[in-house]
C-alpha cells in the first residue's frame, strides 16, 4: 500500500445520490455514525425513521434525508452513492464530543468567473465521470499530481482540463480565492488541482481547504491528496494542522477527505504527526475507522495503526482482511503513560 499512485474513485470521491443517474429506487446500504463520543449511539439508532435493506425512491430522498435529521438531531446527514453492494450509504453528524464548527474563511465577494471553457470542461468531465463509474472503471492514477483515470473518455477529459489549467493559473487561483460564486469556485478548485505544480498551487489550495462551501472544501481538499500521493517530497509540502482538526468537522465530506490526505502525509511516520493525531483526532479516526465501507474506512485504519506502532505490511494485511480489532488492541497498549484509555 505504501508509494502506491493507483487509487480508487469511490475512496476520493462522494456522489450524493442526487448527483449520479440512478434507478427509480434506491436500497438503503450502510447507515453509519460520526460525532457521536459521549452520546447514546443505541438511542440514535432506533430513532431512525429509515433502516438499513430499506427502498426508498428517489423523490423521496430530499424529505427522508429532513426526517432523519429531525429524529436523530443530527447535524449533517449526506447519502453517498454506493456501497460494494450498490446501496446507498447514508453518514450521520452528531453533536458529540468528536465533533466541533469549524472556522472556515468569509466568502468571497469579488464578480471575478472563468471563461465559459472552464464550465463547458467541467460538464464533460462529470458526464464522462458518471459512464466511467457505470462501468465500474473507478481507478485513477496519481502519480503525476493530477489524477488520470483509467477510463479512456474521462481521461481525455481530465487532459483537456490539465492543458486549460496550464494556461490559465492565475486566473483560475484568483477565482478560486475571490469568486463570490461558490460554483466558479468549485470549478476552479478542480482545475487548480490540474495546474502546473508549484508552491503558489499548494497555498491556493490550503487557504481553499477552509472555503465556506462544503463542495469546494470537498474537491480542493481532494486536489491535495492527489498531490501529496504523487511523491513524499510533495507531501512534506502541505501542512497537516488544519486538516487534523478538519477530522472533528460536522461535515462527512470534511472528514473523508482530510482523513485520505493524512493517510498519505503519515506514510512517513513523523513521530510529531503521529502523536498530534493521537492527542486531537483520537476519537474521530477511531469513528472513521468502524465504518463498514473499506474504502471510506481505510484511511482511519491505517493512521490508528501508525500510531499504534504496527508494522507497515502486517498493518496493510490487517486493513485489507477488514480487521480493527488488533488495531486498536496495538493502540491500547501502546498507549503513552498517562493518556486516557481508548
Amino acid at each position: 500500500m505504501r508509494g502506491s499512485h493507483t487509487a480508487r474513485l469511490a475512496a476520493g470521491l462522494v456522489w450524493v445520490a442526487a448527483a449520479l443517474a440512478q434507478p427509480e429506487h434506491l436500497r438503503i446500504g450502510e447507515i453509519e455514525f460520526y460525532g457521536y463520543s459521549g452520546i447514546d449511539l443505541a438511542k440514535k439508532r432506533a430513532a431512525l425513521p429509515v433502516h438499513e435493506g430499506e427502498d426508498v425512491s428517489e423523490d423521496q430522498m430530499e424529505g427522508l434525508i429532513g426526517r432523519i435529521k429531525q429524529a436523530t438531531q443530527a447535524t449533517a446527514v449526506t447519502a453517498v452513492c454506493c456501497d460494494d453492494k450498490h446501496g446507498l450509504m447514508i453518514y450521520l453528524g452528531l453533536a458529540g464530543r468528536s465533533s466541533r464548527d469549524m472556522p472556515y474563511n468569509p466568502a468571497p465577494k469579488g464578480t471575478g468567473r472563468l471563461a465559459p471553457v472552464a464550465g463547458e470542461l467541467e460538464r464533460q468531465f462529470s458526464d464522462a465521470l458518471t459512464r466511467a463509474m457505470g462501468k465500474g472503471e473507478t481507478g485513477e492514477d496519481q502519480s503525476k499530481g493530477y489524477a488520470l483515470s483509467e477510463n479512456a473518455e474521462l481521461r481525455a477529459r481530465q487532459m483537456a482540463m490539465r492543458k486549460f489549467a496550464l494556461s490559465h493559473g492565475s486566473e483560475i487561483r484568483r477565482v478560486l480565492a475571490r469568486s463570490s460564486d461558490a460554483a466558479q469556485r468549485a470549478i476552479a478548485a478542480h482545475l487548480t488541482g490540474y495546474a502546473r505544480q508549484s508552491a503558489e498551487q499548494i497555498a491556493a489550495l490550503v487557504r481553499a481547504s477552509r472555503d465556506p462551501d462544503d463542495e469546494v472544501r470537498n474537491v480542493v481538499t481532494r486536489g491535495l491528496w492527489v498531490l501529496a500521493a504523487s511523491s513524499p517530497k510533495t507531501a512534506a509540502r502541505i501542512p497537516a494542522a488544519g486538516f487534523i482538526e478538519m477530522l472533528s468537522s460536522r461535515q462527512w465530506t470534511d472528514r473523508n477527505k482530510s482523513s485520505l490526505l493524512l493517510e498519505v502525509l503519515t506514510r512517513s511516520r513523523d513521530a510529531k504527526l503521529l502523536g498530534e493525531l493521537r492527542e486531537r483526532a483520537l476519537d474521530p479516526l477511531i469513528e472513521i475507522a468502524r465504518w463498514r465501507s473499506k474504502g471510506h474506512a481505510l484511511a482511519g485504519r491505517m493512521m490508528l495503526g501508525r500510531c499504534a506502532g504496527i508494522e507497515e505490511g502486517r498493518l496493510a494485511q490487517l486493513v485489507e482482511a477488514g480487521d480493527i480489532e488488533p488495531i486498536l488492541e496495538a493502540l491500547r497498549h501502546a498507549a503513552i503513560p498517562g493518556e486516557r484509555p481508548l
